[in-house]
């Protein structure tokens, strides 16, 4: 699927709006349906309280959930706002992000 439907299937899931920050529509767009389906499962599963959240020191409002491919070549991160909404799905490679996580403390 293409990144615009990837990121309506999110909001359904999630039942709400939310800021995409990385290179989400990049980072889609290159993996196959199935990693996409995988990462639809995950932020399912954050939604409904399987996944556990990390605290984030730098802003103690917010929670965060942390993706890891198998592979190792992508990582997410889809932030929330404690006992409200979510807020943002990160998607980008190691690098981006390392910066990512440093900067909300987690």
């Amino acid at each position: 699927m293409e990144a615009k439907e990837f990121k309506q299937k999110v909001k359904k899931a999630l039942n709400s709006e939310i800021n995409f920050a990385g290179h989400v529509d990049l980072v889609i767009n290159n993996i196959t349906e199935d990693k996409q389906k995988i990462i639809l499962n995950w932020i399912k599963e954050c939604c409904s309280g399987i996944k556990r959240p990390e605290p984030c020191k730098n802003f103690r409002h917010l929670i965060s959930f942390i993706y890891k491919s198998s592979d190792n070549k992508i990582r997410g991160i889809l932030t929330k706002e404690k006992n409200a909404y979510f807020v943002e799905l990160f998607l980008d490679k190691h690098k981006y992000y390392d910066r990512k996580r440093k900067y909300l403390g987690i």
